[in-house]
């Protein structure tokens, strides 16, 4: 078996779907090694094992919404496409969404994966109850209203049990109006940071950056009294009048719907419609989430080796996200930017990357956990000030070690 981008060949000897909490207890229990895979969306081996691989998504397919206190009951290993629409029906909503709709919730909550928007926190935050199966297979509830440690359980890499079921904060439905600018430099976007994306509830720019071309701000606005109106031509760019795709030269068929055409929540936040695909997987990703307050400094660099970037990706994607208190996420304590590379897969990437590393990993610029980082154990436990408490609920809740792998053996070694 292989995840979805082709890169990583899983060293489970054995794979177990579970379809019960009681089996899914009694298999945990039992065996030596475990760990969750889900739809194997990520680029690195946090998801591997040489034991027993377990697949969570038969377990459960129903979703418990308590209307009074805005709160949905969500099986872990459901997709973020099955929530949704859920939710829709019943006139509810999340308040962001994953950028793709067939990964799971539980696989985005553990590695901090996010959307975009300025006000917006990481998919995590909205977490406000675990329920899951400890290493003695005993089954644990944690929340956030009850224990400190729960800050430290959300986004916890499936290095503490396993998740059945997640208590989300909901909103009611509301709408979006997408607005795609294309033809903005990467100069740019740098000049105006703050009025690109500020302007609207979500916003992300792409590019390749390449020094001499351009790219396109994708928009997404609250249809309500307070949409704007927007001007034709901005930042020496002009609004799109046909559907674009993040990567100019594609169809952009799978991409959720522009020019400003009103739809609800779950059809425009992501980039792309619930059940498409945006690439075959034949490429690999990179992102690290930076302190904003440098977001210059980090340009100015990128922008320096742009042209040995371009070569090399796909597209690149620039967003912002809101600072939160979960102590592995990229954006814990601080206003952060998401800069995410989609590459080309080549066996001269490996060298490559720690150019990109020298520049997104000052002032404690963290890796995506889900995705492909060289990042050293030393460099990374500085980055997080919560990274030793963590290391603390791995000895109390995991001590025989059941959960770890080598990706957690790579990263957290005081343990």
């Amino acid at each position: 078996m292989k995840n979805w981008a082709g890169n990583l060949t899983f060293s489970a000897k054995e794979y177990i779907e579970v379809d019960s909490v009681s089996k899914l207890q009694s298999i945990v229990s039992k065996a030596s090694g475990v760990k969750v895979l889900a739809t194997g969306h990520s680029f690195n081996d946090i998801a591997d094992t040489s034991q027993t691989q377990i697949s969570i998504k038969n377990l459960s397919d129903e979703i418990e919404i308590d209307t009074i206190n805005k709160f949905a009951l969500v099986p872990a290993g459901m997709q973020y496409a099955d929530v949704c629409r859920h939710l829709e029906k019943k006139g509810w909503a999340l308040f962001n969404t994953a950028s793709l709709g067939e990964i799971t919730v539980a696989g985005s909550v553990l590695t901090g994966s996010h959307g975009s928007g300025s006000n917006n926190p990481v998919l995590s935050d909205c977490v406000d109850g675990i329920e899951m199966v400890l290493a003695s297979g005993d089954l644990f509830n944690v929340s956030r209203e009850d224990s400190d440690e729960f800050l430290g359980f959300v986004v916890s890499l499936g290095a503490l049990g396993v998740f059945t079921k997640l208590r989300l904060r909901i909103v009611e439905s509301f709408s979006i109006k997408q607005f795609v600018y294309e033809n903005i430099s990467i100069q740019s976007i740098a000049e105006n940071f703050d009025a690109v994306f500020d302007k609207a509830y979500s916003v992300s720019y792409f590019s390749n950056w390449k020094k001499i071309s351009t790219g396109q701000i994708w928009m997404k606005f609250l249809d309500d009294s307070n949409l704007p109106q927007l001007p034709t031509q901005w930042l020496n760019g002009n609004i799109a009048t046909a559907k674009q795709h993040p990567v100019k030269v594609n169809d952009p068929s799978p991409c959720t719907d522009q020019m400003g055409i009103s739809g609800k929540w779950l059809y425009r936040l992501p980039h792309f419609k619930l059940d498409s695909s945006p690439a075959s997987g034949d490429e690999v990703q990179t992102e690290y989430l930076v302190d904003r307050s440098h977001v210059s400094e980090y340009m100015s660099e990128l922008l320096s080796i742009g042209d040995e970037i371009a070569d090399r990706v796909y597209a690149a994607e620039i967003r912002t996200i809101k600072s939160d208190d979960l102590w592995l996420s990229g954006a814990y304590g601080r206003q952060t930017v998401g800069f995410h590379f989609t590459w080309k897969k080549s066996d001269s990437l490996a060298t490559f990357l720690p150019k990109i590393e020298e520049i997104l990993g000052k002032h404690d610029g963290r890796p995506h956990w889900g995705k492909l980082f060289s990042t050293s154990q030393e460099e990374l436990s500085s980055r997080y000030p919560k990274y030793s408490s963590f290391e603390g609920l791995l000895k109390k809740y995991d001590p025989s070690k059941k959960f770890r792998n080598s990706f957690i053996d790579r990263y957290f070694i005081n343990y």
